[in-house]
């Protein structure tokens, strides 16, 4: 059997501790944004038979119009920044009401992937014919896109690979959230640098937080209120996020 078939047949929901255990260890000690994103990045490739791959990582400033382009060369990761085409500033700004916040979208030709055509070209050229579109945000605001190149579409992952992606994707999206959010907070002058036991404090705070919206989300589900049950594990999530970000901090504080 091939490496590129054992790929294929590789991820599985019972497989997600190892990958976000791959995750973690590509992530940490700095835990940023960027960080992150290289490990969602890394980790993927270890999951996926992987025969190109095109990301886009966005600035966490309110008002930023750039983006930084991320290729895969010899499995490392490229960075170049770039200014982001007008036409995504402005429908950026016209979904702002969207609450599409995790994406996953499997496309069976490039064709219908929403890249540029040079960027599509340049897929088509080492070889890709089918994709896997990822795109993580926080509140509608773009975080994290990802597109998998694969050299055809029976390569797309099964029903199993897919429930293993999708929830690697919200494991990944929760940390993400976390990250940007400190980030955002401390580019805008919101993010104080506490001592520890004050860190700990804040950290138990936001624990108490991500408990009340489970506990939202349970007695929503016994009363049989969907809507109200989605936006409070929504909401869980996102503390969750906050939570790792403010562990991780407090860690650091006591390094040697």
């Amino acid at each position: 059997m091939s490496e590129e078939t054992q790929k294929v047949l590789q991820p599985e929901v019972r497989q997600l501790p190892h990958a976000m255990s791959l995750f973690l260890k590509h992530a940490l000690p700095e835990f940023t944004v960027e960080k992150c994103a290289d490990a969602v990045i890394l980790t993927l490739v270890e999951f996926l038979p992987v025969a190109d791959l095109l990301g886009f990582l966005w600035e966490s400033a309110r008002q930023s119009t750039h983006r930084t382009r991320l290729t895969l060369e010899n499995g490392q990761l490229l960075r170049e920044r770039q200014s982001a085409p007008p036409a995504e500033i402005v429908q950026r700004e016209a979904t702002a009401e969207s609450q599409d916040d995790l994406k996953l979208v499997l496309h069976r030709s490039l064709k219908t992937v929403p890249i540029e055509p040079a960027e599509r070209k340049a897929l088509e050229s080492r070889g890709c014919r089918a994709a896997i579109e990822i795109h993580f945000a926080y509140y509608t605001r773009p975080i994290l896109r990802v597109v998998v190149g694969l050299t055809n579409s029976k390569l797309l992952p099964a029903n199993d690979a897919q429930d293993f992606l999708l929830a690697f994707c919200r494991c990944c999206h929760v940390s993400l959230n976390g990250a940007y959010l400190a980030e955002l907070d401390e580019r805008e002058g919101r993010r104080e640098q506490p001592e520890l036991r004050e860190r700990f404090n804040l950290t138990l705070q936001w624990y108490h937080s991500l408990v009340r919206h489970l506990n939202t989300a349970v007695t929503s589900l016994q009363k049989g209120n969907n809507s109200e049950v989605e936006d409070a594990l929504d909401r869980a999530s996102i503390v969750a996020g906050i939570c790792l970000a403010e562990i991780l901090a407090m860690m650091a504080k006591v390094q040697p």
